[in-house]
C-alpha cells in the first residue's frame, strides 16, 4: 500500500514563508533555518532521518517521494483499509504533512516540515 498526501497545503506553504535573516555576528548554530520558498525546491526523493528532532530508530529506511501534484510514502498505512495499525513514524509522517506550519532547509540541507504537533527531517537519497 501507498500512502498519498495533497501536497498543496504543503506547497503553498513553502510559497508564503518570509526569507531568513541572516545576522554575521551569530554563530552558524544560532543562524535561523533557511525557508523552502517554492514548491520546486521541495520535489525529489528523501529518506526519513529525524521525527520531533530524534532519530527515527527504525529496522529499515523510510522512503518519501514529493512530486509537483502529492506526497507518497511506500508502504505506508494511511487509512481505514490497512489490516494493520498505524505505526508512530507514520503518525508523524501523516501529521506534519496534513497541516503544515512551517518548513526549512537545516544547515545540513536536510529539509524540516513541522506541522500537527510535529516535525520530520528528510535527506535526499
Amino acid at each position: 500500500m501507498r500512502a498519498i498526501f495533497p501536497a498543496l497545503a504543503l506547497f503553498a506553504l513553502a510559497a508564503c514563508q518570509p526569507a531568513a535573516q541572516e545576522n554575521p555576528g551569530q554563530p552558524a548554530s544560532a543562524v535561523t533555518p533557511e525557508p523552502i520558498l517554492s514548491a520546486a525546491a521541495l520535489q525529489g526523493e528523501y529518506r526519513l532521518a529525524g521525527i520531533d528532532g530524534q532519530d527515527p530508530d527504525l529496522p529499515e529506511g523510510v522512503a518519501v517521494s514529493i512530486t509537483a501534484d502529492a506526497i507518497g510514502v511506500p508502504g505506508a498505512c494511511a487509512g481505514p483499509a490497512c489490516r494493520r495499525a498505524v505505526l508512530p513514524h507514520e503518525q508523524a509522517i501523516k501529521a506534519a504533512f496534513d497541516s503544515p506550519d512551517r518548513v526549512t532547509r537545516t544547515p545540513a540541507n536536510g529539509i524540516l516540515i513541522e506541522g500537527g504537533g510535529r516535525s520530520i527531517t528528510l535527506f535526499s537519497q
